[in-house]
């Protein structure tokens, strides 16, 4: 574990399991020499496409708004740990991490303590949560390695998304059963006992293809390194399946299940808490028609108590107890959209 200026610098260790390739012989497959540079052309005249500004895939450059992507690649090298740390390698998102588990992100000045004007979604499903009106980024049900790209759209788009996309839209795309097919494992750790691993399986049997995941994430707290600030566990499960003509078939479910969380920071007092969140997602798919319905709950156990920094402050306004209380939410929502 090294410090790069005044950031720590994690490792990530990733091993890749793939069926074997065949071996041609460089004699056979060996191309002319005019036609590569041509290739290679090609290869720098490839664009990024994106959905996020429009809702239907065009070219990042006629894309009608603010819209930045992040690649599976670029995530790869960042070394980073979580998601929100790597959208701060993006200009005009800010990301504020309050608490060993809580990290609040928003656009252009606008962040603060449980910031609520950036829609956050996974393929396309709202991860917001309703009850506390916020999003909690260290529960996402998805693991970095499962990761396609992220679109980001910076500005205003509540025309298209809603109300809760004042501020911008970020949405995670995760990668298909095909382009994860085979076995995945990743492994991370740095300062804090800091610890991010994963384990992914993908494959198909006929129409069907299949994506599991599995994984853990825990650090300390910044106050107290002898402390938990954050453990959770989690598996996803993705399918999808192909019907005839080129309509698809898709359902995926995942639980999230943290016995630590130290948040939510709310002015003067902090929650330490264990949560869980679970969702399912299914959604028929044809070129002129798309149908989706989710339902997602979470539910949380929070126990409220005066900072220990803060609550000086406040002087005898802030009384020293703990307040319990469990928050169970339910959310179903069906969407029907034609290009």
């Amino acid at each position: 574990m090294t410090w790069f200026g005044r950031f720590p610098l994690f490792f990530t260790v990733i091993v890749i399991f793939s069926a074997p390739l065949r071996i041609i012989e460089s004699a056979l497959s060996a191309e002319p020499e005019a036609e590569r540079p041509i290739q290679e052309l090609e290869l720098l005249k490839e664009e990024e496409s994106v959905s996020i500004a429009s809702r239907y895939e065009q070219p990042i450059s006629k894309a009608p708004s603010n819209v930045y992507v992040i690649t599976d690649e670029d995530i790869r090298h960042s070394g980073a740990t979580d998601i929100p740390t790597v959208l701060r390698r993006i200009p005009g998102i800010e990301v504020m991490q309050v608490t060993g588990a809580e990290i609040n992100v928003s656009v252009r000045g606008d962040n603060q303590l449980e910031a609520n004007k950036v829609l956050v979604m996974v393929d396309g499903r709202s991860i917001y949560n309703d009850g506390e009106g916020q999003v909690n980024w260290k529960m996402l049900p998805v693991t970095l390695p499962e990761i396609k790209r992220i679109e980001v759209m910076k500005g205003p788009g509540s025309v298209i998304y809603g109300f809760n996309a004042f501020d911008g839209v970020i949405n995670i795309i995760t990668k298909s059963p095909g382009e994860m097919k085979g076995n995945t494992i990743q492994f991370g750790g740095g300062e804090f006992g800091t610890i991010s691993s994963a384990a992914i399986h993908a494959g198909s049997a006929g129409n069907l293809g299949y994506r599991l995941s599995v994984g853990h994430d825990q650090n300390q707290q910044w106050r107290d390194r002898n402390a938990l600030a954050f453990r959770s566990d989690k598996v996803n499960v993705q399918t999808v399946y192909q019907t005839s003509g080129e309509a698809k078939l898709l359902l995926s479910g995942g639980l999230v299940k943290a016995n630590r969380f130290e948040g939510n920071l709310i002015e003067s007092a902090l929650g330490e808490s264990t949560a869980s969140q679970a969702y399912t997602h299914m959604g028929y798919e044809r070129p002129d028609l798309y149908l989706r319905a989710f339902w997602m709950k979470s539910i949380q156990d929070v126990e409220d108590t005066p900072h220990p920094l803060l609550g000086n402050l406040f002087g005898e306004r802030i009384q020293p107890e703990t307040i319990p209380c469990s928050i169970p939410r339910t959310r179903i929502t069906l969407t029907v959209s034609k290009p």
